[in-house]
């Protein structure tokens, strides 16, 4: 049940272009996608007269476009996917041509890709994962190979663009939640609330394990409120959770009431209908790059191509940041995710975990975390 207003939302997005027959994105764009999809963005001005223009930003020329609506994406995604299947069929209504989608955890999907290419069988064009160290491996074996989107000047400006092989496509945000049914008063509004006493057995966390998402909260709250943070919150006794989703879930459930979360999978259950409510403390969020790269079949793939571009559109960045991820572009103006407005990437508030701290901090962060939380996995 709490999966249906979601599913609705995905499916109205998707109705939207198909609505629009032979004409594409363009019907798409003029009918727009129905109540559900406005709650997270309104459709953009969609132009195919002359290649695919959004909001008169050049996508793909002529040329590129009539030869992608006769391609299919092929993406491997290691992001959450309600989040992807929103993404992808935003895409669709958008520019009227189809993605399939293979997700898996990040780690598993790594492996899968590199043993498909070693074995000259990747037919993925592309791969969005979460670790950016995995991102350089894979330009190393030569998965990525070089590609550059028309917003490419504009993205190399803000070191949106990484590498020549792969870009940034949004950053993932870890913010707090709570179970809005559980929690009628004295809400929690600030990271130490996870420590305070009256949620012992109630606090629920992701294992730093899950992710390199997990690696940038072990960072900032370490760096902000000291090692003893974690071991306060180990002394509520906290539920440890090895998928963002699982944990979400169980939030919703109101196994657990108050959590550190990926702001993306709670924003999508709340707007599934479950009683969950996010927090944006004061002190800021965590955040780290998701990464997005081509790979020998996407070069020859116009679709995947139209795909890349239309992630590195505001267009594209625009419905990352309505669905609660950080857009990497801040040449555009801030939309909101639901109800919150998270930092702009580049603020204060907004406590990103470079490359560089992976390279430096994680391995130390994570000794230091498993040791507080006494977690052997």
């Amino acid at each position: 049940m709490m999966r249906k207003h979601l599913a609705a939302l995905i499916l109205s997005i998707g109705l939207a272009a198909s609505l629009s027959g032979c004409g594409g994105a363009a019907g798409a764009g003029d009918q727009g996608t129905g109540s559900a999809a406005q709650q997270l963005l309104p459709m953009p001005k969609v132009d195919t007269s002359d290649g695919l223009r959004i909001d008169g930003e050049l996508i793909a020329d002529k040329a590129l476009y009539e030869a992608a609506k006769k391609d299919t994406v092929k993406l491997y995604s290691g992001t959450g996917k309600e989040a992807e299947d929103l993404t992808d069929a935003r895409f669709l209504a958008e520019t009227g041509i189809k993605v399939d989608l293979t997700r898996l955890a990040t780690n598993k999907l790594a492996e899968r890709a590199l043993s498909e290419f070693g074995a000259g069988k990747l037919t993925a064009g592309l791969v969005r994962m979460t670790d950016i160290r995995l991102a350089r491996q894979f330009t190393d074996k030569g998965v990525f190979v070089p590609y550059r989107t028309p917003s490419y000047a504009a993205l190399a400006a803000e070191k949106a663009w990484t590498s020549d092989n792969f870009v940034t496509c949004y950053y993932f945000v870890n913010a707090m939640a709570y179970n809005s049914s559980a929690i009628t008063q004295d809400p929690p509004t600030k990271w130490e609330d996870l420590a305070d006493p009256k949620y012992k057995g109630k606090l629920g966390i992701d294992a730093i394990t899950t992710g390199g998402t997990l690696n940038a909260l072990a960072h900032f709250q370490i760096s902000a409120f000291g090692p003893d943070f974690l071991a306060a919150q180990a002394k509520n006794q906290p539920k440890i959770y090895d998928s963002t989703a699982t944990q979400v879930d169980a939030l919703a459930r109101g196994e657990i009431t108050i959590a550190s979360v990926s702001f993306n999978n709670a924003l999508a259950t709340e707007l599934s209908g479950a009683p969950i409510k996010l927090v944006i403390p004061e002190a800021g969020v965590s955040a780290s790059a998701g990464v997005l790269g081509l790979t020998p079949a996407g070069a020859k793939s116009p679709a995947a191509q139209v795909f890349m571009n239309w992630t590195m559109s505001k267009a594209g960045q625009k419905f990352a940041a309505a669905q609660g991820f950080a857009p990497s572009r801040t040449d555009i103006d801030q939309v909101k995710s639901g109800d919150y407005q998270l930092p702009k990437a580049g603020t204060p508030q907004f406590h990103l975990f470079t490359e560089q701290d992976f390279a430096k901090y994680a391995d130390k962060d994570e000794a230091v975390w498993k040791k507080a939380f006494n977690f052997m996995g």
